[in-house]
């Protein structure tokens, strides 16, 4: 994630701002207009009160002129109300606008990323990156921009207004605020870096409750809560501290803004007074400088108020840039180089992998077919390289061309979708959605896609179709968040019907029955047969009885295969897998006897 010395331009990070307010250029223009058309409206009316002052004054009195000056002053004012409603249309709905494109485009480009960077990325710096930094770009494409156009156009038509009174006198008063330019410069980029920080320590706060409410089971049965308590506590106080040096910088930078405006404002009844004694202005003019001076003001508050957003705005760009700037680890395969798996041949040729440059090797000499329609089993003791090796398979990491090859194609040359379209995968950890009991068993197809008759087929595959008529909305019951209604079993039978719904090429069983009982394995592995038939099949499993049946069985140990073979050829030996079978054909018999 970035850091607050982001090492992303500033004029960088503002093009990639006026790349996205450019697509809405024409409302944003109309906004402006309408914007200087009610400035407009506010530079004419100390002219109307001017000629009111002098005629006040004046030996020719008329009270019909004064009604007829209140009723332009009134109709300028209804007239400013229309007008500053539709510019806040026309600008402040693209702003919207742009935080929607902005976030579909994160979106869209952490989706197409690989594990590595969720591996190494905290889910709450991206929520951080999603809410809080798009929120800070919004402002400084909305309020940024209608203030920068409120400060120029209001201060240099202000500015003209006095010069056209008196110049010596504007010249005076507005000595104090040049050092507004000063003072932003000077604290433009203290105010970026706070800001970074703020945003950084938002991001760890997301992630400590993300991180606590997801395991609330475990907190819950280890009895953490007030430890949990406690470490969200310092992420919120590191917040608030960061916060508060944030807002020290507010503190000194917004108030001495003030007071140079108030300044000036004392320079105009000091010097102005004499001018009037002196006659070189008339009253009214005085009356209408003051006006002036004081809309001169607040472009220059308008300023500061500007920066702090445009900073804002330009530090959450940089750590979006960063973000959009990350590359997946797996290239894309060239267009056209292959077409969609549909026999379904693995060979894995010598590989060996590793996670990273200068990490242990994860796997080695990894040398095994799989032909099209077989099944493999694949046992070993955790950390073997199980998962890793079925992860390569999908081309989740980076594989050394060659080293894998799909119906005769290199992995490297098949598009990953297709690649990917083409496997069924269950994984031991199974992710269910907080959504209904049917749409997450039609995950894998198009929404609306699958049919009532072949949700329910999958289920009854999988053996949890009686479970699911026993639910209170049947398949429309809603799971709740990673499907915490159900019980462990439960998810991994809902999972394998996901798998079999899209009728893949090969599929892929990650120890996905490790939290069913004997009985229920082998009642799915039964109605399973006739759907593995046919259908390249990779089996991982911890439990013989798992595995017994397939064409070919590899015991996995340390990242290489210690045994290859049939399921009567491994028995004969006197290798971990028969071992293993003993052992758990011994805990069967007892527990059966009991």
């Amino acid at each position: 994630m970035s850091k607050p010395d982001s090492a992303v331009p500033t004029k960088k990070a503002t093009l990639f701002l006026l790349s996205y307010a450019k697509r809405h250029a024409l409302s944003i223009a109309g906004g402006m207009v309408l914007l200087i058309a009610v400035d407009l409206c506010q530079l004419i009316i100390p002219q109307i009160v001017r000629a009111t002052v002098d005629l006040l004054g004046g030996e020719h009195f008329a009270r019909s002129a004064i009604l007829i000056n209140a009723g332009k002053i009134a109709g300028l004012a209804l007239a400013m109300v229309a007008v500053r409603f539709l510019w806040r249309l026309c600008i402040m709905r693209p702003a919207r606008k742009i935080e929607t494109e902005m976030r579909e485009d994160m979106f869209a480009h952490l989706t197409g990323l690989s594990f590595s960077y969720f591996n190494r990325t905290k889910t709450g710096d991206l929520m951080a990156l999603l809410v809080n930094d798009l929120n800070a770009i919004r402002m400084a494409a909305g309020l940024g921009l209608t203030g920068l156009t409120d400060a120029l156009f209001m201060g240099s038509m202000s500015l003209a207004f006095m010069m056209s009174i008196n110049v010596p006198l504007t010249l005076l008063t507005v000595i104090p605020l040049p050092v507004i330019v000063f003072v932003m410069i000077r604290f433009g980029k203290v105010i970026q870096t706070r800001f970074s920080d703020v945003q950084e320590s938002f991001g760890d706060i997301s992630s400590r409750a993300q991180e606590s409410l997801s395991g609330i089971r475990v907190v819950k049965g280890f009895v953490q809560e007030d430890q949990e308590l406690r470490g969200f506590v310092r992420e919120c106080d590191g917040y608030v501290e960061k916060n508060i040096r944030l807002v020290k910088l507010f503190g000194f930078f917004f108030p001495l803004i003030s007071f140079l405006a108030a300044l000036s404002l004392s320079l105009l009844y000091f010097f102005g007074s004499r001018f009037v004694l002196q006659n070189a202005i008339s009253l009214g003019q005085f009356v209408s400088f003051s006006f002036y001076i004081g809309l001169f003001v607040w472009p220059m508050m308008a300023v500061g108020w500007v920066f702090n957003l445009y900073q804002r705005g330009i530090a959450s760009a940089k750590r979006i840039i960063e973000l959009m700037e990350e590359k997946p680890d797996v290239r894309p395969a060239p267009a056209g180089s292959a077409a969609a798996v549909t026999g379904g041949r693995i060979e894995f040729r010598d590989l060996s992998f590793r996670y990273g440059p200068h990490g242990p090797d994860v796997l080695k000499h990894i040398s095994l077919t799989v032909a099209a329609g077989a099944s493999l089993g694949i046992m070993g003791k955790p950390g073997s390289g199980k998962t890793t090796l079925i992860s390569l398979l999908f081309h989740l990491f980076p594989v050394e061309p060659g080293r894998i090859v799909v119906d005769g194609y290199d992995i490297n040359d098949i598009p990953a979708a297709l690649l990917r379209a083409s496997i069924g995968y269950v994984p031991q950890d199974s992710f269910l959605f907080s959504d209904t009991v049917g749409n997450n068993i039609a995950f894998g197809v198009e929404e609306g896609a699958a049919e009532n008759s072949t949700i329910t087929r999958a289920a009854t595959l999988s053996a949890i179709h009686r479970d699911i008529q026993q639910f209170p909305g049947g398949y429309a019951t809603q799971i709740g968040e990673r499907g915490i209604t159900l019980s462990g079993g439960q998810k991994q039978r809902l999972a394998i019907s996901r798998a079999l719904l899209i009728k893949p090429a090969i599929l892929v069983l990650d120890d996905a029955l490790s939290s069913v009982d004997a009985a229920t394995e082998r009642q799915i592995f039964s109605s399973l047969t006739p759907e593995i038939r046919g259908r390249t099949s990779i089996v991982i499993a911890h439990r013989v009885s798992t595995v017994m049946g397939c064409d070919s069985i590899v015991v996995l140990s340390e990242g290489e295969i210690a045994e290859q073979g049939s399921h009567r050829e491994l028995l004969a030996g006197d290798g971990f897998y028969s071992r293993l079978y003993r052992l758990q054909t011994l805990e069967e018999n007892i527990a059966e006897e009991e």
